[in-house]
């Protein structure tokens, strides 16, 4: 939505960002108290057309249950136990999804001796911006430059986290508790760090 509107008309403002809020399109604001999973559009529609090896639904939804864990940068790590559990599979099968996702090069494991698994998701996420590449260059579109200009944006942004002072983490978590329906990327103390994120 456009400067000019917004200041125009406050209440289409309003109304606008209401539109985009979670409870409004979930009906109940309740169901978002225990955190809810950012998953890309992308990866709905693409994991099973991946290339060379698709997701079958079972991986995918192992993907989704690990992704409620993968809080920052780093690699998520829930045992097996709490998964299987969630997906309603026995511990054996989780681990069977793993092992396939491994095999397919979507995923890479830290095994670790008396702790939980690392799961690093990074060859997924790759396979996936390479296929939604491969799409727009079939239909025809070609990343501009503004587009080019965001996604370095979130990579200081990913960057500047992993480096943040303490007191810069407290800020960006109590900003991220007064505003739950927001986007981390939209944390003010984004601009002192790394500079203003680019429009559109």
């Amino acid at each position: 939505m456009s400067p000019v509107a917004t200041e125009v008309n406050p209440l289409f403002a309003e109304l606008f960002e209401r539109k985009r809020s979670f409870s409004d399109r979930w009906k109940h604001p309740a169901l978002f108290a225990d955190g809810f999973v950012a998953v890309p559009a992308v990866f709905l529609r693409h994991y099973a057309h991946l290339q060379p090896h698709r997701l079958t639904f079972g991986e995918a939804m192992f993907v989704l249950h690990l992704m409620e864990f993968k809080w920052d940068a780093n690699a998520p790590f829930p045992g097996y136990g709490t998964i299987a559990k969630r997906m309603g599979i026995s511990d054996k099968m989780a681990r069977r999804h793993a092992q396939s996702l491994e095999a397919k090069k979507y995923l890479r494991r830290e095994i670790r001796t008396g702790r939980t698994n690392k799961f690093d998701l990074s060859p997924l996420f790759d396979a996936l911006l390479k296929a939604m590449q491969s799409e727009k260059k079939a239909r025809g579109i070609t990343p501009t430059k503004k587009y080019e200009r965001t996604i370095a944006w979130f990579n200081r942004m990913m960057n500047a986290f992993e480096k943040m002072e303490p007191e810069e983490r407290i800020a960006l978590s109590e900003w991220e508790s007064a505003n739950a329906e927001g986007n981390r990327s939209e944390w003010p103390g984004w601009e002192k760090l790394i500079g203003k994120r680019p429009a559109g």
